[in-house]
């Protein structure tokens, strides 16, 4: 740290210290014995620095160029705070259906509270008393009977059963939100194979390590989470701002405690959250890391 100048109280520099500000260079001005103190944070930088001073000191029409660059600066960071695709059913059929499927199955099973609607879309039957389902071995060998059945579905429709307002009403607003910009800016058939890889991976992998009774479409959101997430690194429009996917995480390591219970949200699925993710992060990879860096080779 360095004291690089001593200037008059009455001098203005604002515009400069926001400029040194948006060129990410660390710095204070401080008042000290009635004069206005520039103090730089890394001295390698003085030389440089302490030119621009002075040409910003010497020079009253730079003044007036800083203010508007940095006017400027301000109103692009405002629209790059990009704000999410607000689809329609147009834009996103896909998403509007699957959020309809949800909405309707929702009123069904009277959010999961049972019936033969319920029955027939959790992952295996629950009356089927051939298997052990208190065991990893008996669940697996019930989901080997269950496609043996031919019933194939059953991978996918956990993903329409929601077990509170709250529940339903987060996922569909983030499928709205993620799954939105995914089909408009990659097409439906996109955004179903997403779906269908990622349901698939944390359905099994729900089962597996928790048995068969439950639900949502959180699984695919956390895929959602991922593949945006990775593929926000290669196209700076894609709307996955890190708070955002923080707060995923944040969400996903509240689920292995027993905060939720406490909280009377009851047990989380985890498996399908983390797997999910997983799931989207790989498929992102492969789908956008992969080819862009083969597209990049060609260049």
């Amino acid at each position: 740290m360095i004291e690089l100048a001593r200037l008059a109280i009455d001098q203005d520099l604002g515009p400069f210290s926001t400029w040194l500000n948006q060129n990410g260079v660390q710095h204070r001005v401080v008042e000290s014995d009635g004069e206005q103190v520039l103090i730089l944070v890394d001295d390698s930088m003085a030389e440089q620095v302490n030119e621009a001073l002075q040409s910003y000191l010497q020079n009253p029409e730079l003044k007036e160029r800083l203010q508007q660059v940095n006017a400027s600066k301000k109103v692009s960071r405002s629209v790059k705070v990009a704000p999410y695709d607000r689809v329609s059913p147009a834009q996103a059929p896909l998403v509007f259906i699957i959020i309809a499927i949800c909405v309707v199955v929702a009123w069904l099973t009277d959010l999961g509270e049972g019936g033969p609607y319920l029955r027939a879309l959790l992952i295996v039957n629950p009356f089927d008393g051939s298997f052990n389902m208190s065991s990893i071995d008996g669940r697996w060998a019930a989901l080997i009977a269950t496609i043996g059945d031919g019933e194939f579905w059953r991978l996918i429709t956990p993903d329409f059963l929601h077990f509170s307002l709250l529940h339903i009403t987060f996922n569909l607003l983030m499928f709205w939100v993620l799954g939105g910009q995914v089909e408009r800016k990659k097409g439906w058939l996109s955004l179903l194979t997403l779906i269908v890889v990622v349901s698939i991976i944390s359905n099994v992998a729900q089962l597996l390590d928790g048995g068969y009774l439950f639900g949502g479409l959180s699984g695919v959101v956390y895929g959602l989470f991922g593949f945006c997430w990775v593929w926000s690194r290669y196209d700076s429009s894609v709307f996955m701002p890190d708070p955002l996917f923080r707060f995923a995480l944040v969400w996903l390591i509240i689920g292995y405690t027993p905060l939720t219970e406490w909280a009377g949200l009851g047990r989380m699925a985890n498996s399908a959250h983390l797997y999910g993710l997983l799931g989207g992060l790989i498929w992102a990879w492969l789908l956008v890391g992969l080819r862009s860096k083969a597209d990049h080779k060609l260049r």
